[in-house]
């Protein structure tokens, strides 16, 4: 179910993401720069759209693994106080820097694993968590879920995204450039790190990863959060999304090294028909 509204939401959203992101890192933005490929902007638009007609202006909202994403100033520019939570300093100390004339003065930074979040119970009416919970081995995952709806108030929502398989149950990679050829393995485990640790994208060749089943969706996430499904997002939905996936670029990507990336290593096929899911949850008013 993709609502109307949201969808309205989220096309207006989409429009001015890339030029938030230049604002925010100038040119670096026009490459692989800080994971924003295809996929982040979907995500990114979504969350927004998803919660913008909800909070207010001044509301808290929880970013749990922030990582070096540019998500923590949209939500601080549609007026809300932003908590970032991340295991890496680095990562949080890039939001200080990045962010210091965008975020609030209330705004603050946690040094913390979402496995234990360091929140009462109750605490907080919004939480976002993009991309992250998916690279949590073993039951990490799972774990997340209960802190999530620990920490969540009642009637509170979360926007939370991750990959999405065709099949029921989840299966994880934890070499995710297995699909690359030796050769140009052994080309991009030389120059993509250097590349990366120059845009600051939270990246290697190797990580672990893994892709969530229909019945896992509810059994690892929904379940342990204790909270309903209330909306999703698919990255099929919405005819932008389509002609961005299906039309303009195969592998959805929208910087020019990423392009050469799919068109070199043979993970642009698997990029094309990956799937992934943004879930809007929201705790009972009863809970």
């Amino acid at each position: 179910m993709f609502s109307q509204e949201t969808s309205k939401g989220f096309h207006k959203t989409f429009k001015r993401l890339f030029i938030h992101n230049v604002h925010l890192n100038g040119l670096k933005a026009t490459l692989y720069c800080f994971g924003l490929s295809a996929s982040r902007y979907i995500e990114y638009a979504s969350a927004l759209s998803f919660l913008s007609s909800e909070l207010k202006a001044d509301n808290i909202i929880l970013e749990i693994g922030c990582g070096h994403s540019i998500l923590p100033t949209l939500w601080a520019e549609s007026g809300l106080q932003v908590v970032t939570v991340d295991v890496s300093r680095d990562a949080l100390k890039w939001q200080k820097n990045k962010s210091r004339d965008l975020l609030n003065k209330s705004s603050h930074a946690v040094l913390a694993d979402g496995q234990n979040l360091p929140f009462k119970e109750g605490s907080s009416s919004a939480i976002s968590c993009i991309s992250a919970i998916e690279h949590i081995p073993g039951n990490g995952d799972v774990q997340v879920a209960y802190e999530i709806g620990r920490v969540l108030k009642p009637n509170g929502m979360c926007i939370i995204s991750f990959p999405l398989s065709l099949y029921l149950n989840s299966y994880s990679k934890r070499d995710c450039g297995a699909e690359i050829p030796p050769l140009m393995k052994r080309v991009f485990k030389s120059f993509l790190p250097i590349v990366f640790s120059k845009f600051k994208v939270d990246r290697t060749l190797s990580y672990f990863e893994r892709f969530y089943g229909l019945e896992d969706v509810h059994k690892r996430i929904i379940i342990p959060s204790r909270c309903i499904e209330e909306d999703y997002l698919t990255l099929r939905s919405g005819w932008i999304i389509k002609f961005i996936y299906e039309r303009l670029i195969p592998t959805g990507v929208l910087t020019p090294l990423e392009f050469l990336m799919a068109k070199l290593l043979t993970f642009g096929k698997l990029a094309r028909n990956m799937e992934a899911i943004i879930l809007k949850i929201r705790k009972p008013s009863d809970a």
